[in-house]
């Protein structure tokens, strides 16, 4: 059964930051769609924003088509009963960067090697701490992430015992473009991320309340929630399954679409 959490309810909040003794997603240094190299929602794509009137019909039509990445990841690097599992790092920021980036490889129909969160470590000088997603993002877009097959474990911040021509393979699972939602209200937030997830892309997200980065990869109608959401989340805590966030805190406080890859 899939855990779901009302994160208004301050049990539930406290049974999730357990999980999290300290702050690992920093919170965003930029205003909306100032940070380097990023593309704000405009006219490119997705070429229009989902009406809030249509959520309920777009949302059905997502889980009947697949369209959603949760159905990617099961076809591809997560099937059931995978486990995502930072293991105690302060390093939620690549784990759901890294994920993210994988779905997105699928939904562009390209080979999904599983990738090491960890050998983005780089951008902390290899230290166990938080950091940005804007610092991830870019990270992703100059010096990208290595194959898993190159780190002798998942955990592994040691780069010098990883396999010779790590930093080589990382540069072939680059970034190219990704989107920034508004966070100026729920409301933006919950339309960009919505209009993300229908074209097949996760959403990479955090919560200021958790300290915590995860991703999205689907969202279900459910009419006795807040906002009529239930929002399906990937996270990197040892679950063997996806769990699903509501209530008012559930909204995304940061969140980014992955637009197109480099490889």
């Amino acid at each position: 059964m899939i855990a779901q959490y009302d994160v208004d309810r301050a049990d539930q909040r406290a049974m999730l930051l357990r999980h999290t003794p300290t702050v690992e997603a920093l919170p965003r240094r930029t205003v909306y769609g100032d940070a380097p190299r990023l593309i704000p929602f405009g006219e490119q794509f997705p070429d229009k924003l989902i009406d809030p009137k249509d959520y309920k019909e777009v949302i059905a039509h997502c889980h009947e088509a697949q369209i959603f990445p949760i159905y990617h990841q099961h076809a591809t690097w997560a099937p059931p009963g995978f486990v995502w599992d930072q293991d105690g790092l302060g390093y939620c920021w690549t784990w759901g960067g890294t994920a993210a980036y994988m779905d997105l490889l699928a939904r562009e129909g390209k080979p999904v090697p599983l990738l090491s969160p960890v050998s983005m470590g780089y951008l902390v000088n290899w230290r166990n701490e938080g950091n940005y997603l804007e610092s991830m993002i870019k990270g992703l877009m100059d010096h990208g992430v290595c194959e898993a097959s190159y780190v002798p474990s998942p955990h592994s911040r040691d780069y010098k015992n990883y396999k010779s021509g790590w930093e080589a393979n990382a540069l072939t699972h680059r970034l190219g473009e990704a989107w920034d939602c508004d966070n100026g209200s729920d409301a933006k937030m919950i339309q960009h991320s919505i209009s993300i997830l229908a074209t097949g892309t996760p959403t990479y997200l955090a919560y200021n309340w958790w300290g915590h980065a995860l991703m999205c990869c689907g969202v279900r109608w459910t009419e006795d929630q807040v906002n009529n959401l239930t929002w399906i989340i990937r996270n990197s805590h040892a679950e063997d399954d996806v769990i699903e966030m509501v209530g008012n805190k559930a909204v995304f406080d940061e969140a980014y679409g992955f637009r197109a890859s480099l490889n």
